[in-house]
């Protein structure tokens, strides 16, 4: 019946304590941003990590187009 309301409204419509639930979404919130924060980390690193030289210079041909 509620499967496509926000998690907080679902909490609340259930009569869960607002507090908690509040808690809980802030929760999800960091953890979502969390793990977007170390995904886009991890590119960079890898990224960095083909491109540069162990001279730190960047190494336009190690870049090749996608089919080639």
């Amino acid at each position: 019946m509620f499967k496509h309301l926000p998690l907080l409204s679902l909490q609340i419509l259930t009569y869960a304590n607002p507090l908690d639930a509040v808690r809980y979404q802030i929760i999800i919130i960091f953890a979502i941003a969390s793990a977007t924060a170390l995904g886009t980390l991890g590119v960079v690193l890898l990224a960095w990590q083909a491109l540069l030289n162990s001279s730190h210079q960047l190494c336009l041909d190690r870049l090749t187009k996608s089919g080639d």
